[in-house]
């Protein structure tokens, strides 16, 4: 867990050469980069570190700043991640499970393109990324499209495809959707208060349940 800065797994790519002048000029034009860290600014897009050719290192580029191949389509910020950061507090991690499996993104405008998985980022520390009542939580899977660009989205705006295990996939392209309702529960197990430890220094210690008419062990209860 990182606060405000984070180490990703290396990727190297290029950048669109406008964000090396402030958008100002240089349209069209790419430079190499290898991007290696990210910054988690509350409010904020993510944003991306890296070090050009040149040996310049480039800080808290937007994800609509990378691609990894020319000539793709100048999709906006917005539309390739979803959410702001919502914390300083920060993680990056690569699921082995996920990594480089193939998936559908969906983006803000319902357009669909297929990519690939490469890490995904998490955040704690605020209420909107861990309260259920603020719609769930929040993380962002950091996709490489096959169209060129990079996006950042969170598990609802993707269709993974795992051919060994899925038999029986939806289709977005086809408006197909699992009709899952958003998790609206906080898990906690210390929550039931007919139950105690037992008052020992014993490592393997018993529970005990305090049911009507006072203080019984489990295998009392029936």
């Amino acid at each position: 867990m990182g606060f405000l800065n984070e180490n990703l797994p290396l990727f190297y790519c290029k950048i669109r050469a406008e964000y090396l002048y402030d958008l100002q000029s240089h349209h069209g034009e790419y430079e190499d980069i290898v991007v290696f860290g990210l910054a988690s600014v509350y409010g904020r897009a993510l944003g991306f570190h890296g070090i050009t050719e040149q040996g310049a290192q480039i800080a808290r580029m937007p994800i609509s700043a990378l691609v990894h191949k020319e000539h793709e389509p100048h999709l906006p910020l917005h539309y390739l991640q979803l959410w702001d950061c919502f914390s300083y507090d920060v993680s990056v991690h690569a699921f082995d499970y996920l990594h480089l499996m193939r998936c559908k993104a969906i983006l803000r405008d319902r357009q669909i393109f297929d990519g690939h998985y490469l890490f995904t980022v998490d955040w704690c520390g605020n209420p909107d990324s861990e309260d259920p009542g603020e719609g769930g939580h929040k993380n962002a899977h950091i996709l490489a499209l096959d169209c060129g660009c990079y996006a950042a989205l969170p598990n609802n705006r993707i269709i993974w495809h795992e051919p060994s295990f899925l038999t029986d996939p939806v289709q977005p392209e086809k408006g197909e959707k699992p009709e899952y309702l958003t998790n609206s529960h906080v898990w906690k197990c210390e929550i039931d208060s007919k139950w105690t430890a037992e008052n020992s220094y014993k490592m393997f210690y018993d529970d005990n349940f305090l049911g009507v008419g006072g203080r019984h062990s489990p295998r009392q209860e029936s």
